[in-house]
């Protein structure tokens, strides 16, 4: 019975581990129309765990002092760096307020 308890905390832990992979994370931007002094947020979701106001937060916190604020630039699933569980990448362009 021992080993029945060991493997269910070991698909526990990874069930829970697996829930915190698919959070939204910061990926690379590869935006190339942007100038030179500008910064650019991009990030990496799943539409199922993420809201929209959850990715937003954190591309703003990812912006620098003076540039707060964020306006949309460009969304692609196809090509990018997120691994499969988010596939979804937004890129955000931080702006002043």
């Amino acid at each position: 019975m021992g080993g029945r308890a060991v493997s269910g905390l070991a698909a526990a832990t990874l069930l829970l581990l697996s829930a915190c992979a698919q959070d939204a994370s910061v990926t690379d931007s590869d935006v190339w129309h942007m100038r030179q002094n500008e910064t650019s947020v991009s990030i990496c979701y799943s539409a199922a765990v993420s809201t929209r106001e959850q990715v937003e937060a954190l591309a703003a916190s990812q912006c620098p002092a003076e540039t707060p604020a964020i306006r949309l630039i460009d969304e692609d699933t196809f090509f990018n760096n997120c691994p499969l569980s988010k596939r979804n990448r937004v890129t955000f362009l931080c702006v002043a307020q």
